[in-house]
C-alpha cells in the first residue's frame, strides 16, 4: 500500500533512522480510491469498506481509548497517505475543541465496493444546549483513482455527514458532494 517507508527516530544512544508512511505519487492507482476522515475526542467515526450497512469488521478512526487520550492531551496526529490538501486538512485545527485536536486519517479502500462510514457526536450532554448526533450513516461507492474527504459538519442545532469528492485543479482543489445513502444495520 505504502511505496516509500522511510523510519526516523531518536535514541538517546545518538542513534537515528526515519520512517514514513506518505505515499510519494498524491495519485490513487488505478486498481483503488482513497478515502479521507476526521476525528477528535468526543467523535466517533467508524470505516466499513465493502460494506452497505453498518456491522461486522470495521476500522475505528476516531473513538478509540488512545486517540481520545491523544486528542484530549493535544498529541493526536494525522495520517496521510498523500492525499491533496484541501481547506479541512491543511487546518485541521479549525476543528478544534476544548481538550480536542482534530486530526485526520487516509486510507486506501477497494473501487467499485460501497462503504460505509458513521460518525457520532455529543456535546454538553444533559444541557438545554446539547447537541447530540447517534451514530450518523451513511454509505456510497467509489470510484478507482479517485479521492474523497468526509467530515461531521456541526451547527449549532444539527450534524451532517459530508462526503466530498476532491479533485486537483489549476487553481488548487475542489470538493464536489458525493451522493450518499442511508445506511441501515446490517443485523
Amino acid at each position: 500500500m505504502y511505496k516509500n517507508t522511510r523510519i526516523t527516530c531518536l535514541f538517546i544512544l545518538g542513534l537515528t533512522c526515519q520512517f514514513s508512511l506518505a505515499d510519494e505519487t498524491n495519485t490513487p492507482t488505478a486498481d483503488t480510491a482513497r478515502i479521507r476522515l476526521f476525528g477528535q475526542n468526543g467523535f466517533g467515526v467508524k470505516l466499513y469498506e465493502n460494506s452497505s450497512c453498518v456491522g461486522g469488521k470495521s476500522e475505528t478512526v476516531s473513538g478509540g481509548i488512545g486517540d481520545a487520550f491523544a486528542s484530549f492531551v493535544g498529541a493526536a496526529s494525522n495520517k496521510s497517505i498523500g492525499m491533496p490538501a484541501t481547506p479541512n486538512s491543511e487546518h485541521p485545527s479549525a476543528r478544534n475543541g476544548f481538550l480536542s485536536k482534530a486530526f485526520f486519517r487516509e486510507y486506501a479502500i477497494t473501487p467499485q465496493q460501497p462503504v460505509t462510514i458513521t460518525s457520532s457526536f455529543s456535546s454538553n450532554p444533559g444541557t438545554n444546549n446539547s447537541l447530540e448526533c447517534r451514530k450518523l450513516a451513511t454509505t456510497f461507492t467509489p470510484e478507482a483513482g479517485k479521492d474523497y474527504e468526509v467530515s461531521l459538519e456541526l451547527t449549532p442545532t444539527r450534524c451532517e455527514q459530508v462526503i466530498n469528492e476532491i479533485h486537483a485543479t489549476t487553481d488548487g482543489v475542489m470538493l464536489e458532494p458525493v451522493p450518499a445513502v442511508k445506511a441501515e444495520s446490517c443485523h
